[in-house]
């Protein structure tokens, strides 16, 4: 049973309708009530029943997932170094000045692919890296050794890739790079046993 008193339903529906910018009679058609409903809400003169109740929290979480995934884009376009976030597909979702620069790629934006752009073994290196599990919820993460051709020659980098459940339940990857020397690649390649290491949420304990 909830007992949370009225003034603080008060408070969550006023705030819960100013977060997401509705009128009290847009509120209320979504809600499938009167405008005089939600207005006795507000002003703590009546209790939302329980589907109403479980109604707007679903929809607080909701408001809560959309800030985390603006505020996921907002780090990868703010940061100062390489970074991307990345759809299934390898499809940006957002990409950080630092990381088209580091990579010598112009038109790297939202809705481009990774694939085709930096030969055979980097396409065959992300297909593996999809395959992991990483957009399917599998893996708290992964980390990766890639090797990409570039006009200067072939480049190299370490990327450490976490997942981030999107608002519409679609999973997105935040993948902050850095470029390694050929030695230094060598000898994580060795370590690491091949170019892909995952580590599924059970590993975590």
């Amino acid at each position: 049973m909830d007992t949370l008193p009225s003034t603080n339903w008060a408070r969550m529906v006023t705030g819960l309708r100013q977060d997401l910018g509705l009128s009290q009679r847009v509120l209320a058609e979504r809600l499938s009530v009167d405008q005089t409903t939600i207005s006795r809400w507000e002003r703590g003169k009546d209790l939302p029943g329980v589907r109403h109740r479980r109604q707007m929290r679903d929809m607080m979480r909701q408001t809560t997932t959309s800030r985390l995934d603006a505020l996921t884009k907002l780090r990868v376009q703010m940061s100062s170094w390489p970074a991307t976030l990345l759809r299934q597909g390898a499809v940006f979702v957002e990409v950080s000045r630092a990381a088209a620069a580091e990579v010598s790629a112009d038109g790297l934006g939202p809705g481009t692919s990774l694939y085709g752009r930096f030969g055979d073994e980097a396409d065959e290196q992300m297909h593996a890296w999809e395959r992991s599990g990483i957009f399917s919820g599998d893996l708290a993460m992964t980390v990766s050794l890639n090797r990409i051709q570039s006009p200067g020659g072939p480049v190299y980098f370490r990327g450490m890739d976490t997942p981030h459940i999107s608002a519409s339940g679609e999973i997105w990857c935040l993948c902050e790079l850095r470029r390694l020397s050929e030695a230094e690649y060598l000898t994580e390649l060795r370590q690491m046993g091949g170019p892909l290491l995952s580590i599924p949420y059970d590993a975590l304990g």
